[in-house]
């Protein structure tokens, strides 16, 4: 082998070792999330502690949406109301009501803030979306719009109405259970009856239709509608604070 050929040999090994060496790892991750499986950056099913001043699609975002949008005939899988559907991540993304970083541009906040009670959303006689869950929306959009997800522990100790179940309630449920709208006769913003006759939390949880309904068990209507059970977390909670007797704590 002559001397050229060797330094031409070598010359061709060291570019590809280069190349490799060079190429991205398609396992990249953000902030911990790699936007993939569960979103963690280290091959297994831990996840990144939550950041308080991130959103969060899943834990923030899609509850709202759920029960808020996508009942029947509204923006669920099955209806797709003017070809939009808010009933996951990737159903959000691909319908084209988020424009990512650009929360003023993006036509869902446009609709959820929109005073024509002929255009705004949720339509009436649903209640319009208080001001807090338009701005975590808002918030969420401006940050990227981004599938993030973050292990926010799960707290079963310390499980209180004010504190733990009225929260939740309002995130997954009250969309479709408010005063103005009480699906199948429960306004699950109150918790007592209110004047109408529609049960509260507390008959709702005492009459084992709350428990029965989230945990898509029995007769009951599967909640929340047309999505998915709410976490394990969330569920177990739920079943600490209605097996102590659903206090008013």
């Amino acid at each position: 082998m002559n001397i050229r050929f060797r330094i031409l040999s070598l010359m061709f090994s060291l570019f590809v070792m280069t190349f490799y060496a060079c190429e991205h790892d398609s396992s990249v991750t953000i902030n911990g999330n790699n936007g993939g499986g569960n979103g963690n950056g280290n091959g297994n099913n831990s996840l990144p502690p939550c950041d308080p001043d991130t959103v969060y699609f899943e834990q923030d975002i899609l509850p709202l949406l759920v029960s808020n949008c996508t009942m029947s005939g509204c923006h669920n899988s099955a209806s797709s109301a003017d070809g939009i559907d808010l009933s996951s991540y990737a159903a959000v993304m691909s319908s084209n009501v988020i424009k990512p970083g650009q929360a003023s541009n993006s036509d869902l906040v446009e609709a959820i803030t929109e005073t024509d009670p002929n255009k705004i959303m949720p339509p009436p006689p649903m209640s319009a979306l208080p001001s807090a869950q338009i701005n975590l929306i808002k918030k969420w959009i401006n940050q990227g719009a981004l599938n993030l997800k973050c292990d926010n522990g799960c707290d079963t100790t310390n499980v209180t109405y004010n504190s733990t179940i009225k929260p939740l309630l309002q995130n997954s449920c009250t969309g479709c259970h408010n005063a103005s709208s009480a699906g199948g006769g429960y306004n699950l913003t109150n918790y007592a009856d209110d004047a109408s006759g529609n049960m509260g939390v507390q008959s709702s949880a005492l009459n084992g239709s709350l428990s029965g309904s989230v945990n898509h068990t029995g007769s009951f209507s599967n909640m929340p509608k047309g999505g998915s059970k709410l976490p394990q977390c969330k569920l177990d909670q739920i079943r600490i604070w209605v097996d102590a007797g659903a206090p008013n704590n």
